[in-house]
């Protein structure tokens, strides 16, 4: 996956290799290591029914689900942890811990893979963190600021267990926004709603299941240009805020202080 570009599970454009299945799950690899050592993955996965345990190695793996239900259970040396994941549901699988989707109902979700700290650059992108919440919400967590009229409802970062990424939903209401940028490292899945993505004077739509990154120091804008919000799920590295941003000439975005 080319930072700025955007990509989609049904768009019948990924290379086939990229396309697996897992049980009777149906999996689609959006970015792959590729060249790069210590990379961020993304994975959406496709199931009705179960699919075999997977192993977290040397990496944790924050997963979200956009559409459909299933069960996940979390395996990890200090015991089990099992939810009914329903849309809107998030999970954190700790390195070192597996995890089994079973009961899929036209489950349509994402499993994001990031480094550990048993790396060197891991070890500098990441941050200690609070206790382990091995299953979130989305809805159960205050919402911050950002540019504009815009929101985001953080669901990990060190607060609650993740020590390598922070996991948010964007909420972006009709609306444009300049160019900026960010310094930490980032892939964007869109939930729901839609709009469309500028890079480098290219607009590239965007639908729900849309997935892009966004590289440190790329200049790039999503806008809203439906009547509908449009909400993002975002996972950067390291963690820390959502709202950290700068336009072109190096100012932060109103709503962040250039310090955090």
């Amino acid at each position: 996956m080319k930072p700025g570009v955007v990509y989609n599970a049904s768009s019948q454009t990924l290379p086939k290799e990229c396309i697996t299945t897992r049980g009777a799950a149906t999996c689609f690899q959006l970015l792959t290591a590729g060249a790069y050592a210590e990379s961020i993955t993304f994975l959406e996965i496709h199931l009705t029914g179960d699919s075999p345990a997977v192993k977290s190695e040397a990496r944790d793996t924050l997963i979200f689900v956009r559409e459909g239900s299933a069960t996940l259970t979390i395996d990890e040396s200090a015991g089990s942890h099992q939810k009914v994941m329903v849309k809107g549901s998030a999970a954190l699988v700790k390195s070192g811990a597996t995890f089994t989707w079973s009961g899929g109902n036209e489950l349509i979700a994402v499993e994001i893979s990031i480094p550990d700290r048993s790396n060197p650059y891991a070890r500098k992108m990441s941050a200690d963190a609070d206790s382990y919440t091995p299953f979130v919400q989305q809805g159960e967590f205050d919402k911050g600021k950002a540019t504009g009229n815009r929101e985001f409802e953080v669901l990990y970062g060190t607060k609650n267990g993740s020590e390598t990424a922070t996991m948010f939903i964007g909420f972006i209401p009709p609306s444009g926004a300049p160019l900026h940028y960010h310094l930490y490292d980032e892939v964007c899945h869109i939930v729901s709603g839609g709009g469309e993505l500028e890079v480098d004077g290219e607009l590239q739509p965007l639908l729900p299941g849309s997935t892009f990154v966004v590289s440190p120091r790329l200049l790039h804008s999503v806008r809203n240009n439906r009547n509908e919000d449009l909400w993002i799920l975002g996972t950067f590295r390291p963690p820390g805020t959502p709202a950290a941003a700068f336009y072109p000439d190096g100012t932060p975005a109103p709503g962040y202080n250039g310090l955090d």
